[in-house]
């Protein structure tokens, strides 16, 4: 019913298994029938063997015992992985975080070397202005002391050539 009630793509899925757990269920009722049967009619054995304890009882026992143990040791030794494979994954992670906070730190100190050289570059670029206009007027003052001078100049040999 819950699977009726789903929109049609969702419950195709759904009524689908529905099916295939019914069927499994018949087949589960039909073996159980077929062992009270067998077991009814003085069978012990028979339906001990279709319970999958043929044989002695204390060998069957002694063998799931066996397998049990064996199970229990590849438990132990897969935990004991899992616990490894957990300590080796925290010091990754551990390993990581250190590596983020060194990346965190040079990318800092490399933004600050960034500002620190336009700041450098504005101050070149100003002195650089500087230097331009310092050598105009360089220029500039040796043009008008020589102006000056030959200005002087003709001024004593016009002197000089009134006087003789």
């Amino acid at each position: 019913m819950e699977a009726r009630s789903h929109s049609p793509e969702h419950a195709r899925p759904l009524l689908q298994k529905c099916k295939e757990y019914k069927a499994d269920l018949s087949k589960l009722r039909e073996d159980a029938r077929r062992a009270a049967a067998a077991g009814g009619a003085g069978g012990g054995a028979e339906s001990r063997a279709e319970l999958g304890l043929a044989g002695d009882f204390y060998q069957t026992s002694a063998g799931q015992r066996d397998r049990l143990l064996n199970s229990t040791d590849r438990l132990t030794k897969t935990g004991d992985r899992i616990q490894q494979g957990r300590q080796q994954l925290l010091e990754t992670e551990e390993l990581g975080v250190q590596i983020l906070s060194d990346l965190q730190r040079q990318r800092e100190t490399i933004l600050h070397s960034r500002d620190t050289l336009q700041t450098v570059d504005t101050h070149i670029s100003r002195s650089r202005q500087i230097l331009q206009t310092m050598s105009r007027r360089i220029v500039q003052n040796k043009l008008i002391m020589w102006g000056i001078i030959l200005l002087l100049l003709g001024a004593i040999g016009l002197v000089l050539w009134a006087k003789f």
